[in-house]
């Protein structure tokens, strides 16, 4: 489940992110595995979004969602070929009616593609 407009997006059935979702919240969820809030929480069971796999990653900052990022891997791409993966991102934001980057009253979606790590995503970044 997904509501952009809303910035929800249902990583699994028993874990929803959005505005206002917590460090506290998530160390409440079964996906919690002691992680700290200040590094990046990489979740171990992929997520599936209208049909679609996906790697999930999770950002707090000051004990509240920062960002959701999200890497498709219903294809693979070689590391010489990361830059390809944001070109397939931006094809799946562009069937949600997203281009570029869309702003909303909570935050942004974006595709972006990061030349130092060599890792593009789509990214939910919460106001």
């Amino acid at each position: 489940m997904k509501d952009f407009e809303k910035g929800l997006v249902g990583l699994y059935d028993d874990l929803m992110i959005g505005p206002g979702y917590t460090f506290e919240d998530f160390k409440k969820s079964r996906y919690f595995c002691n992680q700290d809030g200040i590094r990046i929480i990489n979740l171990e069971e992929k997520v599936y979004i209208d049909g679609r796999c996906y790697l999930a990653s999770l950002f707090f900052r000051n004990g509240a969602i920062y960002m959701l990022s999200l890497i498709c891997c219903d294809r693979k791409f070689s590391e010489l070929d990361e830059p390809k993966r944001k070109a397939f991102h931006d094809e799946i934001l562009k069937g949600y009616g997203i281009e570029g980057k869309q702003e909303y009253s909570w935050g942004s979606i974006s595709s972006d593609y990061d030349m130092r790590g060599n890792v593009s995503s789509i990214n939910l970044v919460y106001n």
